[in-house]
C-alpha cells in the first residue's frame, strides 16, 4: 500500500499525544482532552488499519465518560450541540473490532442518547438549531444528519433524516453554496467564520444520508 508509510508515521504521531485518560488534547500531549479532538483522532485510527485496539478501547471509554445524561457532550469548539455528538458518534461507530465489542452495551445506550437528543431538538421544520428551541441553521442542521447517519440512519428509512435533508435543501442558494453562520470558536471566544464550511458540511450531510453511503 503506498501509503502505509504516511498512516504509520500518524499512527504514531497519535499514539505519542494521546492522555492519559485515553482521551486527545487540542495541541500538546498533557493538555486536557477534548471530545471534538478525541472523535477526531478515532476516526482516523479506525481507518488507519490494525494495531490500534488500545487505543481505540481507550478513547471510546473516555468519550463514553464524557457523554451527559441528555445524549450531549461538551461542545469543544464548537457553538452547536450537534457538532460534537456528531464527532462523537462517528467515532464510536466507525470503530472495528474487537474495540467496539469491548464497550457494545455502552455505545448502544450512547446511540439511544443521542437519537433521542436529535429527534426531540429538531424544528417543525425539519431543520436543527444550535441548541434546542434555536432557529434552524445549516451547520447545526448538517451536523445532525451526520451524527443521524453515523448511527445508520438514512434518508429513505427514516422520517427524521428525511425531514433534515428536506429541510437541508430548501436551504439551498440561488448560486448552489450553502449559508451557514459562524460556528467555530477559534481563538475561543472569538467565532471563525469560514463561509465555504456551509457548503462542505451540506454536501457531506447529504452524502452520508444517501441510502447508499457506506462509513
Amino acid at each position: 500500500m503506498r501509503h502505509r508509510p504516511a498512516l504509520t508515521r500518524a499512527a504514531g504521531y497519535f499514539r505519542g499525544i494521546a492522555g492519559q485518560d485515553g482521551g486527545f488534547p487540542t495541541y500538546m500531549k498533557g493538555d486536557p482532552s477534548e471530545v471534538g479532538m478525541t472523535g477526531g483522532a478515532v476516526s482516523a485510527l479506525a481507518w488507519n488499519g490494525p494495531g490500534h485496539a488500545d487505543l481505540l478501547t481507550g478513547a471510546a471509554g473516555w468519550l463514553l465518560d464524557a457523554q451527559r445524561e441528555d445524549g450531549t457532550f461538551e461542545r469543544s469548539w464548537s457553538v452547536s450541540e450537534a457538532n460534537t455528538i456528531w464527532r462523537g458518534m462517528w467515532a464510536l461507530h466507525s470503530m472495528p473490532e474487537p474495540a467496539r465489542t469491548t464497550h457494545h452495551e455502552r455505545i448502544a445506550r450512547a446511540r439511544a442518547a443521542s437519537t433521542r437528543f436529535l429527534t426531540e431538538a429538531q424544528n417543525a421544520d425539519g431543520g436543527w438549531g444550535f441548541r434546542p428551541g434555536d432557529a434552524g441553521d445549516i451547520a447545526s442542521t448538517c451536523y445532525s444528519l451526520l451524527a443521524l447517519s453515523a448511527m445508520g440512519r438514512r434518508v429513505d428509512r427514516d422520517p427524521v433524516v428525511r425531514a433534515g435533508v428536506e429541510h437541508l435543501v430548501s436551504r439551498q442558494d440561488p448560486d448552489g453554496g450553502f449559508t451557514a453562520p459562524p460556528d467555530q470558536v477559534a481563538p475561543r471566544p472569538l467565532l471563525f467564520d469560514a463561509p465555504v464550511f456551509g457548503d462542505i458540511w451540506a454536501l457531506l450531510a447529504l452524502a452520508s444520508c444517501d441510502s447508499d453511503w457506506n462509513w
